[in-house]
């Protein structure tokens, strides 16, 4: 995901110093360039929980399965 938005990054920069957008169309790429970002960041971080979720989880089912098994 971070490729394919830096790629984006760079096609908007390219279309900004080249002059083909209105300062209106500058305004609302940057808008979305930015929810972009803050929802990749946010999409990590939930990443981050749900690995550390599922870790704990795991090692808990574990111990209840070998205490299943004696």
């Amino acid at each position: 995901m971070n490729e394919a938005l830096n790629s984006l990054k760079q096609r908007y920069e390219e279309l900004q110093t080249r002059g083909k957008l209105d300062e209106s169309a500058q305004a609302l790429f940057a808008e979305l360039m930015a929810e972009a970002e803050r929802l990749q960041a946010s999409n990590l971080t939930l990443r981050r929980t749900i690995l550390r979720s599922s870790s704990k989880e795991s090692r808990m089912s574990t111990k209840l399965r070998d205490a299943l098994y004696e």
